[in-house]
């Protein structure tokens, strides 16, 4: 005697799904090159260990896009899978863009595990208290105001190791051909920004979605 099977459409659904397995959104979907993000000829020097893929955020810290972005970079950072580095690279499109790179490595060298929030505090003292740090003085009274000493702050502006971060973050802004901030650049091979991709959380997405890509 024969067995007759009989499925219902969601019975039926259900196996499919079971055969064909659970697919993460992230990977699932898929970005285009030219619209959300575009791909950087020749690729650009990075400073990952082997192994690992490098994404790394163009700030400034006068915009105030950048300032807006930061919560979010702040989650993805949290969260980040254990193959990716991420770092910072200040845009320097003109002198005063220079200076806050300036400012953003001295801060780094100062407080370089974080625990003092110097990056958090710059961007506070510039766009919630209006304050201007504009030259060596200004950047003097900022930190010695967060507790660093002089002696450490002059030492920082003189350091070969802040001279060779200016020129890492120059060669990144011009070879980059980057015009706006915020932009994220995945290993050097991939540029994106949330002006391209109309949002901070897809920014997020298409961000995975490439590091994905560099992963295999």
């Amino acid at each position: 005697m024969k067995r007759v099977f009989s499925f219902t459409l969601p019975a039926l659904l259900l196996a499919i799904v079971g055969l064909a397995g659970c697919i993460p959104e992230s990977q699932a979907r898929t970005f285009t090159e030219n619209v959300d993000f575009a791909v950087i000829t020749p690729p650009l020097s990075t400073q990952a260990e082997e192994g690992k893929v490098e994404v790394a955020e163009i700030f400034w810290y006068g915009c105030p896009h950048c300032y807006t972005l930061e919560p979010t970079m702040e989650k993805y950072v949290a969260n980040k899978p254990d193959n990716v580095t991420f770092s910072r690279v200040p845009a320097m499109l003109d002198a005063s863009w220079s200076f806050h790179g300036k400012l953003y490595y001295v801060g780094q060298m100062l407080d370089a595990d974080g625990s003092k929030g110097i990056h958090t505090k710059i961007f506070e003292a510039l766009h919630k208290q209006r304050r201007r740090i504009a030259n060596d003085d200004q950047l003097r009274r900022f930190f010695t105001g967060n507790g660093f000493k002089a002696d450490e702050i002059n030492n920082a502006l003189k350091s070969m190791e802040l001279k060779a971060q200016l020129d890492y973050a120059k060669e990144i802004t011009f070879k980059s051909s980057l015009d706006s901030v915020p932009t994220l650049i995945v290993n050097g091979k991939y540029l994106t920004s949330p002006s391209m991709v109309s949002g901070n959380d897809k920014l997020l997405e298409v961000v995975n979605y490439l590091t994905g890509l560099e992963s295999k």
